[in-house]
Protein backbone atom coordinates (compact mmCIF):
# COMPACT_ATOMS: atom_id res chain seq x y z
CA UNK A 1 0.00 0.00 0.00
CA UNK A 2 2.62 2.62 0.47
CA UNK A 3 4.26 2.08 -2.72
CA UNK A 4 0.39 2.44 -4.69
CA UNK A 5 0.29 5.84 -2.36
CA UNK A 6 3.36 7.35 -3.33
CA UNK A 7 2.48 6.48 -6.77
CA UNK A 8 -0.86 8.14 -6.65
CA UNK A 9 1.25 11.35 -4.82
CA UNK A 10 3.68 11.58 -7.47
CA UNK A 11 0.53 11.35 -10.35
CA UNK A 12 -1.44 14.12 -8.59
CA UNK A 13 1.99 16.48 -8.10
CA UNK A 14 2.71 16.23 -11.66
CA UNK A 15 -0.73 16.74 -12.79
CA UNK A 16 -0.82 19.34 -10.38
CA UNK A 17 2.28 20.73 -11.65
CA UNK A 18 1.18 20.65 -15.25
CA UNK A 19 -1.95 22.61 -14.76
CA UNK A 20 -0.27 25.39 -12.73
CA UNK A 21 2.55 25.84 -15.97
CA UNK A 22 -0.90 25.88 -18.07
CA UNK A 23 -2.76 28.27 -15.82
CA UNK A 24 0.18 30.80 -14.93
CA UNK A 25 2.39 30.43 -18.28
CA UNK A 26 -0.41 29.19 -21.08
CA UNK A 27 1.96 26.22 -21.73
CA UNK A 28 -0.50 23.48 -22.88
CA UNK A 29 1.10 19.82 -21.70
CA UNK A 30 2.50 17.47 -24.63
CA UNK A 31 0.56 14.55 -22.49
CA UNK A 32 -3.21 15.04 -21.27
CA UNK A 33 -3.34 14.96 -17.82
CA UNK A 34 -6.66 14.48 -16.62
CA UNK A 35 -6.80 16.71 -13.20
CA UNK A 36 -10.11 16.22 -11.36
CA UNK A 37 -10.21 12.41 -12.10
CA UNK A 38 -6.56 11.75 -10.11
CA UNK A 39 -7.84 14.36 -7.66
CA UNK A 40 -10.69 12.41 -6.58
CA UNK A 41 -8.19 9.13 -6.73
CA UNK A 42 -6.07 10.82 -4.32
CA UNK A 43 -8.81 12.12 -1.90
CA UNK A 44 -10.35 8.80 -2.39
CA UNK A 45 -7.02 7.21 -1.45
CA UNK A 46 -6.85 9.90 1.73
CA UNK A 47 -10.33 9.18 2.68
CA UNK A 48 -9.45 5.15 3.14
CA UNK A 49 -6.94 6.32 5.59
CA UNK A 50 -9.20 8.13 7.34
CA UNK A 51 -11.75 6.15 8.14
CA UNK A 52 -9.33 3.33 9.29
CA UNK A 53 -8.20 5.45 11.79
CA UNK A 54 -9.52 5.78 15.63
CA UNK A 55 -10.70 9.70 16.17
CA UNK A 56 -10.25 11.28 19.57
CA UNK A 57 -12.83 13.36 21.25
CA UNK A 58 -11.39 17.51 21.01
CA UNK A 59 -12.17 19.05 24.67
CA UNK A 60 -12.24 22.88 24.59
CA UNK A 61 -13.88 22.80 20.86
CA UNK A 62 -16.78 25.79 20.63
CA UNK A 63 -19.00 25.64 17.39
CA UNK A 64 -20.89 29.43 17.21
CA UNK A 65 -23.54 30.18 14.57
CA UNK A 66 -22.92 33.72 12.90
CA UNK A 67 -25.73 35.98 11.67
CA UNK A 68 -24.61 36.40 8.34
CA UNK A 69 -27.06 39.35 7.77
CA UNK A 70 -25.56 41.72 10.24
CA UNK A 71 -21.86 41.13 9.52
CA UNK A 72 -21.26 44.64 7.50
Amino acid sequence: MPEEKVNIESEFANAAYQDFISVRYGLTPCCHFDFQSITIKRDACNWEKLKNTTLTRTEGLVSKAIDCDNLG
